[in-house]
This record gives structure tokens, sequence and C-alpha cells, in this order.
């Protein structure tokens, strides 16, 4: 997609790697192994369902409502970071 995309592979798997326990930081307070892969499994979900969607918005050639459609999926990923910082 673009010149971050490795940045934001490497971060992701930082984040995976944590969430695993793999880097001595341990397991997720709390978290289950169920939990753990379930997180892990929607997460690959989500990363392909956002390429394909960028794809296919490629494809539809109209960046207005690529960027509109685009931005209301942002927006409601802000919404739930707030609400996660939040309850810290």
């Amino acid at each position: 997609m673009d010149d971050n995309s490795e940045m934001l592979d490497s971060v992701h798997k930082r984040m995976v790697n944590e969430l695993l326990g793999r880097h001595g930081g341990g397991r997720a307070p709390g978290a289950s192994p169920r939990i753990v892969q379930q997180v892990l499994t929607t997460d690959q979900n989500i990363r392909k369902a956002i390429a394909d969607l960028y794809l296919a918005l490629e494809e539809l050639n109209d960046s207005e409502i690529a960027v509109e459609l685009l931005s209301e999926h942002v927006a409601i990923m802000v919404e739930m970071i707030n609400n996660f910082k939040k309850s810290r």
C-alpha cells in the first residue's frame, strides 16, 4: 500500500509477541489462551478485510467515496481507543 507498511508490520508483530508473552512481558493480565487466540484471529480477519476494502475502493476509482467510507471507520476506531483509554 505505502512505504509505511514495513513499519506497521513491525509494530503489529511486536504487539502480537507481547500478547503471546514472547518478550518476557507475559500474556495480557487475566487473558485465557482462548481469548488470546480469538484476538489474534479477529485481528488477522480485520487486516485482511481492510486490505480487501482498500483494493475494492481503488477499483471503484472514486476518492470522495473512499475517503468518506474510510473516515467513518477511523472514527469508529478512535471512539474504541478513547473507551480503552478511559478504562486505564
